[in-house]
């Protein structure tokens, strides 16, 4: 791809055409970035939901006493175990996966996990192969699991899988994880620093974005997901 670039000329400078040229490539960045949160549109423009199981769709809404509301994506399970909900990110509006390990994807999450019940909330979120099916053991993807009160990092190959323990799960924290070409880095609020950094059971498949939460003892649970986004790298 070229694209003709102009000299820029103060006021009353002379310009010619020999300072027009199509001989350089088009200035793209060798990160791109997407931002996949947007209160202005609608979730299933940009997100699958049909992995949600029992559990409500995904929803947009303000949260918080009045007058100090926040918009936030709310996933809630209702209140029988093993039911799911559960959003996974489309490749042209359709369930589909978005980037490959090749790529060396991160991806930066601000959740809010709220624990209605008091049990502690179960969920994982993070990077999945599109098809698997949440909370199964073994899926292909870079992700956090939080199980019994604990939060996982886990890389998996969709044959096996290894899960860190980074430790007690906050309320409201920042994730970020990082594909690398031979690691996996997870971080929790300190986005410098890796909680945890993995080279067993590295993805090699394409993925996709995906968050979902699940009811286990009959009880209601909740994730207010604040912020997602992710970058790959563009091809050379």
């Amino acid at each position: 791809m070229t694209s003709r670039h102009k000299a820029i000329k103060g006021t009353l400078d002379t310009g010619h055409a020999t300072e027009w040229n199509d001989d350089h490539q088009a200035d793209f960045t060798l990160e791109i970035e997407e931002y996949d949160l947007s209160t202005g549109v609608a979730i299933t423009s940009e997100w699958d939901l049909a992995q949600t199981s029992g559990g409500s769709n995904p929803v947009w809404s303000l949260v918080g006493a009045a007058g100090q509301e926040h918009a936030f994506v709310v996933l809630n399970t209702g209140a029988t175990t093993g039911q799911i909900s559960s959003m996974r990110h489309m490749l042209s509006g359709a369930a589909g996966n978005v980037t490959s390990p090749l790529d060396l994807p991160a991806l930066n999450m601000a959740l809010w996990l709220e624990d209605i019940s008091g049990v502690g909330v179960e969920a994982e979120f993070g990077f999945f192969a599109s098809a698997t099916v949440p909370f199964t053991a073994n899926q292909a993807g870079a992700y956090f699991r939080i199980n019994g009160g604990d939060l996982y990092a886990v890389t998996g190959t969709g044959a096996a899988e290894t899960a860190t323990l980074i430790g007690a799960y906050s309320e409201y924290a920042n994730y970020r994880i990082k594909i690398n070409s031979t690691n996996v880095e997870f971080f929790v609020d300190d986005l410098e620093t890796a909680a945890v950094t993995q080279t067993l059971t590295r993805p090699a498949v394409a993925l996709t974005p995906k968050v979902s939460v699940i009811s286990v003892g009959n009880y209601d649970e909740t994730i207010n997901l604040d912020a997602l986004a992710w970058s790959r790298l563009r091809k050379q």
